[in-house]
Order: C-alpha cells, then sequence, then structure tokens
C-alpha cells in the first residue's frame, strides 16, 4: 500500500514530534532525580475586622492551597476585631481542613506568637490589616503559588 506525498509528509511529521516528545521525556526522567523538592508553604495572614470578606478571602486561599502540588498551611492571626471576624473565623477552622487560626489578646505581637503555628519551610506573611486589600491579596497569593510551581534547576549535593 503505497501513500500519497501528502500523507507521507504528515506521517513523518508524527514520527518526527512522538520521537521529540520521547526524548523530552526521557531527558526529564533523568534529571527529576537531582533536582531539590520545592519546600513546604505556610501562609501566615493577619485580618482585623474584616466580616464582609474574611469568608471569601479565606475560601479563596484555601482552594489556590488545594490546587497545588506544594505542600500549604494557613495560619489566620485576628488582631483584635471588634466586628464577627471571630466567629467567622471559627466557623472555617471546623469546615476548612489545614486552616488555623489564632486570636491575639491586645498587645501582643502578632507574627512572634503566631509562628509556631506555622509549619510550613517557607513563611508568607500577608498583612491585610495595614498593607493588603482583599483583591491584592488574591493577586498576591496567585502569584506566589505559580512561581513556587515551577521548577528550579538546582542540584543536590553529594
Amino acid at each position: 500500500m503505497y501513500f500519497t506525498y501528502t500523507m507521507s509528509v504528515i506521517l513523518v511529521s508524527l514520527a518526527m514530534f512522538g520521537v521529540w516528545c520521547f526524548i523530552k521525556d526521557l531527558w526529564s526522567w533523568l534529571l527529576r532525580p537531582q533536582l531539590l523538592p520545592v519546600p513546604s508553604v505556610t501562609f501566615l495572614l493577619l485580618v482585623q475586622n474584616m466580616e464582609q470578606e474574611v469568608e471569601g478571602v479565606v475560601r479563596y486561599l484555601m482552594r489556590e492551597m488545594a490546587d497545588t502540588d506544594v505542600e500549604c498551611d494557613a495560619v489566620v492571626v485576628d488582631c483584635n476585631s471588634d466586628d464577627l471576624t471571630a466567629v467567622i473565623l471559627t466557623r472555617l477552622v471546623y469546615e476548612l481542613p489545614g486552616l488555623q487560626v489564632c486570636r491575639m489578646p491586645e498587645g501582643a505581637r502578632s507574627v512572634g506568637t503566631a509562628l509556631p503555628l506555622c509549619r510550613g519551610s517557607v513563611i508568607h506573611v500577608m498583612d491585610m490589616v495595614h498593607r493588603l486589600n482583599s483583591d491584592e491579596f488574591m493577586i498576591t497569593v496567585c502569584n506566589i503559588l505559580q512561581r513556587d510551581l515551577q521548577e528550579f534547576a538546582i542540584r543536590q549535593r553529594d
């Protein structure tokens, strides 16, 4: 059985693409054991008087953490809220695994007190009391998790 010229070109192109994919997969299979694993990540989130948006922000963070391959956890620090933020966070702890909530007493240093609760090797502190609003927070979390998914070619020392 003979193929037309067009069919022969298509078959050779597909064969070349298959060989390229095989070589690329073989190369990554041989190189992957020599790469260092990505360290675990903890998001330390400082909130205060955010009853209108704290649930959406925390649920977004937990959803993004679930979609990544990196080991992640979250610690939310309530910095003496006067509204229903503490009640909402308490309810979310029971609904969302991997979430820890810490309520700071008056005059305590929130980051220093919450650091022992962080299990990750890398800790990202997100200050929503003084620095970030909810939109900036969502953009930052997305950017951090996408950057953490990138592979870095660092060889392990023998």
